[in-house]
């Protein structure tokens, strides 16, 4: 392969390729290839959807997320491929000029990217131009073709959302609910903060394949969060052999043992951190400590001690339970708690449309 430059600014055709060999891995489509991933980023350099970006109760790592990633550069990636039109960290209006884009863009056809939880109670406890973030997530989403949440904030609440919850937080999908839309077709990307890669992997798996990817039970994209932190672990040999470290730096520490015993969420958090990674590739988490499970609902509450390891649970070396049946049991722990959440929706049509909401019964075995 040639080490010429691609039709992206900076990027080699070589590095390129294979970056669409491996966001073609990621979407697991079968019959999917770097080529079809590379036409489809294609296309979006030639149309250049229009992309509205609004940050409500956030830290703004999300969107350094993105801006810093690497391999190729993500950044340049998408602002390349589409056409960011409105980003209050990176556009060059503001105040008057600012809000005058803003309300033309939502007069046209655009993709809204929420970043961070919506203030519901009381909602004057976030504005923008002395509007509501309520008032604001509404209007994005009833004029939007499409609504991606990324970030644990925008679909979840998040830190914000966890007990007392002064401001009301709420996570976009929920708030919509909680105003009356029945069924909100909204692409939920967790962590914190969000992964850049997982934007480009769902945008090229709707240019792709046509329609919107299957959603799970709380409406993350399954190719990309239906397995857990653990069945990508590379200490996931340890685990089964029941080799754990029981404290931070002890021996096991030093030679990669799990790291459930000192808390980590790995086996009931579902979420793409072992395949993506961070850093360019270069490392994640588990490289450095225990997952605190922050792809979950309510993990600021309901997984908390972090460093501690999660009560009633048994595991191989103390009841030689199964990897797998932790796994599975685990998971629909986790699910317990998310009843009002299962909403997803498998789509069949164009960005916009949704299919008929799962069953509120699945669990995190069904996932």
């Amino acid at each position: 392969m040639s080490d010429e430059m691609s039709t992206i600014r900076g990027v080699t055709r070589r590095d390129f390729v294979r970056y669409c060999g491996g966001i073609a891995a990621l979407i697991g489509v079968k019959g999917v290839t770097d080529v079809d991933v590379a036409r489809a980023l294609d296309t979006l350099l030639g149309v250049r959807p229009s992309v509205v970006w609004t940050s409500f109760q956030a830290c703004t790592g999300c969107a350094i997320s993105l801006l810093q990633s690497r391999r190729p550069s993500v950044s340049d990636l998408i602002l390349r491929q589409i056409s960011l039109d409105y980003q209050e960290n990176v556009m060059a209006a503001a105040g008057d000029a600012a809000e005058h884009l803003y309300e033309e863009l939502l007069e046209g056809e655009f993709y809204w990217v929420a970043e961070g939880s919506v203030a519901t109670d009381p909602p004057e406890a976030m504005l923008i131009v002395g509007r509501p973030s309520t008032e604001l997530a509404r209007e994005a989403y009833d004029r939007a073709a499409a609504t991606i949440a990324i970030g644990s904030c925008a679909t979840y609440g998040n830190v914000q959302a966890s007990n007392p919850n002064p401001t009301g937080a709420m996570g976009i999908a929920d708030f919509l609910r909680s105003d009356g839309v029945a069924d909100p077709v909204v692409i939920n990307l967790s962590r914190c903060p969000g992964n850049g890669e997982d934007l480009v992997a769902t945008l090229s798996y709707v240019l792709v394949t046509g329609e919107l990817p299957e959603l799970d039970a709380i409406g993350r994209p399954v190719f990309l969060y239906g397995q857990t932190i653990h069945d990508n672990c590379f200490r996931r040999g340890h685990f089964d052999a029941g080799r754990f470290a029981e404290d931070f730096g002890d021996e096991g520490w030093e030679k990669d043992w799990c790291l459930y015993k000192v808390g980590c969420k790995g086996p009931f958090t579902f979420a793409p951190c072992g395949n993506t990674m961070w850093n360019g590739g270069v490392s994640w988490c588990v490289r450095n400590g225990t997952c605190i499970g922050c792809a979950e609902p309510a993990f600021w509450d309901q997984q908390t001690p972090f460093y501690e390891q999660s009560p009633g649970v048994t595991v191989p070396g103390i009841g030689g339970v199964s990897a797998e049946t932790i796994g599975i049991g685990l998971g629909a722990l986790t699910a317990v708690g998310l009843g009002a959440h299962a909403v997803a929706q498998v789509a069949t049509g164009r960005l916009g449309k949704g299919g008929p909401a799962e069953d509120a019964g699945k669990t995190g075995g069904d996932r």
